[in-house]
């Protein structure tokens, strides 16, 4: 009777043990997937990626830098440590920006408010380079951009009460 009992107290006290273990999770958004990234313990930024239909991953980073764009594909063989001039186009707003390179991705951080906004109510988002324009559908992406800055929030801003535990990252 003794050794059900130290047992059954023992599974009690290891579950909620258990429960506090971080665990990755991702929302979907439509067709974007809005996920925290930790490295160890330690949460890094948040994410909102999906995939075009030319198959061009596209990724927003929310870090402590702000936000950045990213594009990658593995048809592209770019110059290590260059750079390209490239016109976004989101609804009637246009940005001019130089796109930073490795290997077969590019990406530049998102400064300007105004574009932000036209992200946010846009249908697609044209990224016109100089051999060709790569269209990202924005279906959803009020919302997501909206998950992303809260994920960043939460998980960038969070206090741990318990030490001992690892804090769960959550999109």
């Amino acid at each position: 009777m003794r050794l059900a009992t130290l047992v059954l107290a023992s599974s009690v006290v290891a579950m909620p043990a258990m429960a506090q273990s971080p665990k990755e999770e991702a929302v979907a958004i439509g067709p974007w997937k809005v996920e925290a990234v930790s490295k160890g313990p330690k949460f890094e930024r948040c994410t909102m990626t999906r995939t075009t239909d030319d198959g061009v991953d596209v990724q927003f980073t929310r870090d402590g830098d702000g936000l950045d764009l990213s594009m990658s594909s593995p048809k592209w063989k770019l110059g290590r440590g260059k750079s390209y001039p490239v016109e976004l186009a989101a609804g009637s707003s246009t940005l001019q920006a130089e796109v930073a390179a490795t290997g077969n991705t590019v990406s530049l951080p998102i400064k300007d408010e105004r574009f932000l906004k036209s992200l946010k109510l846009a249908d697609g988002l044209d990224v016109k380079g100089e051999g060709a324009t790569i269209k990202v559908a924005l279906d959803k992406s009020a919302a997501g951009l909206d998950r992303l800055e809260a994920c960043y929030q939460k998980n960038g801003s969070a206090t741990e009460t318990n030490p001992f535990v690892a804090p769960k990252a959550k999109p």
